[in-house]
């Protein structure tokens, strides 16, 4: 043993080649009796310092003041380290070195030097490990766990843990972990899982954990156990790959990061992302759980991230609700800068995506309104496929002006729920296929997106939208800005009963052109009138089912080219009825929807309905020709029926038979020709002059003159336009039965 040993060293010396543990502050409190220099640590380690060794050495210290430097840079150790509430003056040395193990509970450090540190077995600073300066294990490995629980990092620089490319046989501890600085684990590799539950790292306007692209076999939990977790700063995961769950459940994250190029976003302005936590291309092979408590105060973003369970945000709070205040404040009616809540563009989701409130732990019905997803600013979802349902009922959407859910091409293997949801903004589902159901029952949506001119965008815009069951937009739901469901495909019903279409500022309450639906519900009362214009045109139903609410829409309502196969009414109305409310949707004659209606009925088996439709048509379509045709049109219907009344053309033409007997009768004809003698009858001939091509031998066989002469031209003809209209009306009713 050296001469120039002090007495504690000395007995350091003794207890390390016993391999016992050795607390120098047992017996004392005077810190000179407790300081030991580096470099005898360091040279016993390394055989500098010789001991005989009547047992297994290990340097087993506790409550020792570490003066100069330790320095195992490069050693080859296999002895343990266990150093428990010793403090150094300057950062220990361990770069490149290997070591069975090393133990550092409770000690404090002025910083920590280990790149490519290589640990046999677990790598332990945790139960009060603090470190005033930067933690460096970049490049390191440890075969066993990396256990950082109650750790406190306290970085005079931007770091507090430097872990780049680290790997990690077992799992990272770091529980309660304090870090004032960026904790960083990009590229590192985690046998395990990593548990940062009750965390709190710090580093305001910068990143606060960096894992871009970490791998980790095991779980992901920033949650609340141990604590809630907090970060000051970006959380980074983006390129990451979890075997597991990512969970973030309780989680506070805020960051004041701002984006140095903004992403541009459609259909103009950029978007607003001071994010919090950035998860571009993460995949995860289990669910992913940013719910119960879990709020953010920037951007949450997941675009291109591919999760392999579910995506729950139930009970979330995500983005920055003073963003807002700038969108209600802003005079101009177009919104140049986004707020944007959840970036999730491309995402890919393999089970259910849920954001309705939690029920005693659980998911029933349209769950806890209270406790549902709370957005302040825009939600993306462009492209993104969930393979399962996606539940959104009872979600607060806030981005007043904005597109508040942008969801252009989202794909949903099951239904959409939107039960309940209220937003102030504008949802956007243009070429969205949903596989079952999109349930908007209930909804409220109000503050719709404004065009440069100030009046307002849709509140609900799913044109080219394919629905593999039904859409629903009844029980209350209310668009002040209107639904836009143009072209769109929906197997089986779109009911919009008692619905509350349009408002101020907006043209169009509901716009449904080219709609292909089996079942089309506008059953609308007196008191749900649509507030804008209703457009029906080339919609293409099987049946419909309608109120006056609808036929009274303050804008009209466009039914050019409106085909169904069956119409009815809640209560049932009649044809007189049906028939008003075209003329008053109708200005402007158009033959189509009288065509579609009589087809309607004449298919039902009503054939006068039918015939009552068709009169209609045609005394609106003479009505507005000119007076000559008015006229024309007013002796079409009072004696014919516009064709469609033949019976009433055989009354005419008995009229007309009786006129002209007694007519006849009482003005006897001389005989055309002297050499026949036929038998004077004024009852045939008047039946013979109305009657075209039959003859009954009165015809030509006297001579008219005076006023006779005009009767007889007039029942000639009248008796071809009568009798050609009775007959072309006895060959339609035949050609029916």
């Amino acid at each position: 043993m050296a001469d120039d040993l002090t007495a504690v060293e000395r007995r350091v010396c003794l207890a390390y080649a016993s391999g016992v543990p050795i607390d120098l502050r047992e017996g004392t409190k005077d810190r000179a009796e407790r300081t030991v220099r580096g470099s005898v640590l360091s040279g016993l380690l390394t055989g500098v310092y010789r001991v005989r060794s009547p047992g297994v050495p290990a340097l087993r210290l506790s409550g020792a003041t570490v003066v100069g430097v330790f320095a195992l840079e490069g050693a080859r150790l296999r002895i343990v380290i266990d150093l428990r509430e010793c403090s150094f003056e300057q950062p220990p040395d361990v770069r490149m070195a290997h070591l069975v193990g090393l133990r550092m509970r409770g000690c404090r450090v002025p910083g920590l030097w280990g790149r490519n540190l290589r640990v046999a077995s677990d790598l332990v600073l945790e139960a009060g490990f603090t470190s005033d300066g930067v933690v460096d294990l970049t490049d390191a490995t440890v075969e066993g766990t990396l256990r950082l629980a109650g750790a406190v990092l306290r970085s005079r620089g931007d770091h507090a843990l430097l872990a780049a490319r680290i790997r990690v046989s077992g799992s990272v501890q770091a529980i309660a972990l304090r870090a004032n600085g960026e904790v960083r684990l990009r590229g590192a590799n985690i046998g395990g899982s990593v548990h940062l539950g009750g965390a709190r790292l710090i580093n305001p306007a910068q990143d606060a954990l960096e894992a871009s692209g970490v791998v980790i076999a095991g779980n992901l939990f920033c949650d609340s156990e141990g604590g809630r977790f907090t970060a000051e700063g970006r959380v980074l995961l983006d390129g990451a790959r979890v075997g597991g769950d990512v969970v973030f459940s309780g989680a506070r994250l805020r960051s004041t990061s701002v984006v140095d190029r903004p992403v541009l976003v459609i259909p103009r302005g950029t978007a607003d992302e001071s994010a919090a936590l950035v998860a571009d291309r993460i995949k995860v092979d289990g669910n992913v759980e940013l719910d119960d408590g879990f709020t953010s105060s920037g951007t949450v973003r997941l675009p291109n991230a591919d999760i392999g369970g579910y995506l729950r945000m139930s009970g979330a709070v995500i983005g920055r609700p003073d963003a807002l205040e700038e969108l209600e404040d802003q005079a101009d009616p177009v919104v140049h800068r986004i707020p944007v809540a959840l970036h999730a563009d491309g995402v890919q989701v393999r089970g259910d995506v849920e954001a309705r409130g939690a029920v005693n732990g659980g998911f029933t019905g349209d769950g806890e309104h209270e406790s549902a997803l709370r957005a302040y600013g825009q939600v993306r979802l462009v492209d993104a496929h969930v393979r399962g349902s996606m539940s959104l009922s009872g979600v607060q959407l806030f981005g007043p002006g904005i597109d508040v859910l942008f969801a252009d091409r989202l794909r949903v293997g099951g239904t959409l729920f939107l039960r309940d949801l209220q937003a102030k903004g504008s949802i956007r589902l243009q070429n969205a296929h949903i596989g079952s159901t999109l349930d908007c029952s209930g909804a409220k949506l109000t503050h719709p997106r404004r065009r440069g001119d100030g009046t307002v965008k849709p509140s609900l815009d799913a044109r080219v939208a394919t629905i593999g069951k039904d859409l629903l937009c009844s029980y209350g739901f209310h668009a002040v800005g209107g639904v836009r469901i143009r072209l769109a495909e929906v197997s089986k019903m779109a009911t919009f009963a008692g619905a509350r279409l349009g408002g101020p500022g907006g043209d169009i309450a509901l716009n449904a052109y080219g709609l292909q639906v089996h079942q089309l519900v506008l059953r609308l009362s007196d008191k749900q009138i649509p507030v804008g214009r209703v457009v029906l045109t080339r919609v293409r139903a099987t049946s419909v089912s309608d109120g006056p609410g609808l036929w009274a829409a303050t804008g009209g309502v466009d039914v050019e080219d409106f085909s169904f196969d069956s119409i009815s009414a809640s209560p049932e109305v009649d044809v007189h009825t049906r028939l008003r409310w075209l003329r008053e949707v109708q200005p402007d004659f158009a033959p189509g929807p009288y065509e579609q209606l009589a087809a309607v009925y004449r298919d039902g088996g009503e054939e006068e309905l039918a015939q009552h439709v068709q009169l209609e048509k045609q005394h609106r379509r003479y009505s507005e020709l000119g007076r000559a045709g008015q006229v024309w049109g007013f002796l079409q219907r009072w004696t014919v029926g516009y064709g469609y009344r033949p019976w009433l053309a055989i009354a005419w033409l008995l009229v007309f038979w009786l006129a002209g007997s007694l007519w006849f009768d009482w003005h006897v004809m001389l005989k055309l020709n002297s050499d026949e003698d036929p038998v004077w009858n004024p009852w045939l001939l008047s039946m013979d002059l109305l009657i075209p091509i039959v003859d009954l031998g009165q015809d030509g066989k006297w001579r008219f003159v005076g006023a006779s002469q005009w009767i007889s031209s007039v029942q000639i003809a009248v008796g071809w336009i009568l009798a050609s209209t009775a007959a072309a009306g006895a060959a339609r009713v035949l050609k029916r039965i």
